[in-house]
């Protein structure tokens, strides 16, 4: 009679498909479309500087003010939404095109375990590969002989980077859940991405809810002219509601792709 499958064998088969997983997802071609972009970031963290530094634009711009614009759009609203697009899709949906899956399911894990190892190594794979763009381009903006004003937003920063882990957690658990559900999951993420939470969020009504970008922008502490526009159509939610909804879509979306997985039949093409 077999030994019943429990929490810590659960938990350390997750972490060995995890690790397993992060070796394959961080080689991959995608970490060097991802690391262009992330150096896109640095860059626009450079001209910025580059503008402090020598008034180039004659307006009183200030370090935290370039960081904030950064941090609202090219940050949260693009190089977040990319990676975990990119890899979260790409989970379930390459061992499918690699015909790797049935291998992949004949280890003798349940189905719902491999996916939050693979799930985990997304969450790495995206700390690893934006926290420390962020980081830099505070550094780059802030680093100068008067650092008060350094240690005085390190607090903003600090937030900055719970916010982006809480951004990983929401979107990376639907994009993953996209992987494992449609064949061209990458379309339909980008679908949703720039094509409904752009025009969703910025309508009146309950509608704006359906959104991860809502919620992340009713907590981010930095206001750009779309979340000004955003917030005149309609009232942000409380940040405190704000965190837990964006868990529980993580967990919503995570435990959907999870008995999904093990529902579905896939079917390897020839």
């Amino acid at each position: 009679m077999s030994k019943p499958y429990s929490l810590a064998k659960g938990w350390s088969d997750a972490k060995t498909i995890a690790f397993l997983t992060l070796d394959t997802l961080f080689w991959s071609k995608k970490t060097i479309f991802v690391g262009l972009i992330s150096l896109m970031v640095l860059g626009l963290a450079v001209i910025g500087r580059l503008v402090l530094s020598y008034h180039w634009v004659n307006a009183p711009f200030t370090s935290g003010q370039v960081f904030s614009l950064l941090m609202s759009t090219a940050v949260v609203h693009f190089l977040v939404v990319f990676v975990t697009l990119f890899y979260g899709t790409a989970l379930i949906s390459e061992e499918v095109e690699g015909r790797t899956i049935t291998y992949l399911f004949l280890r003798p894990v349940p189905k719902g375990v491999i996916m939050l190892g693979k799930y985990m190594a997304l969450l790495w794979t995206s700390v690893i590969l934006i926290l420390p763009t962020v980081f830099l381009s505070y550094l780059i903006l802030y680093l100068r002989a008067d650092m008060n004003p350094f240690f005085q937003d390190v607090a903003l920063l600090g937030k900055d980077l719970g916010i982006i882990f809480l951004a990983i957690l929401a979107y990376g658990g639907m994009f993953s859940l996209l992987g494992a559900w449609l064949k061209h999951s990458i379309l339909a993420g980008l679908i949703y991405a720039f094509g409904w939470e752009g025009i969703i969020s910025y309508l009146p009504g309950f509608t704006r809810k359906l959104t991860v970008t809502h919620y992340i922008q009713s907590i981010l502490p930095h206001q750009d002219a779309l979340g000004a526009l955003s917030q005149l159509i309609g009232r942000r939610t409380e940040p405190m509601e704000a965190v837990i909804t964006l868990v529980l879509m993580a967990a919503f979306f995570m435990a959907t792709g999870c008995l999904l997985l093990r529902e579905k039949e896939y079917v390897l093409e020839q």
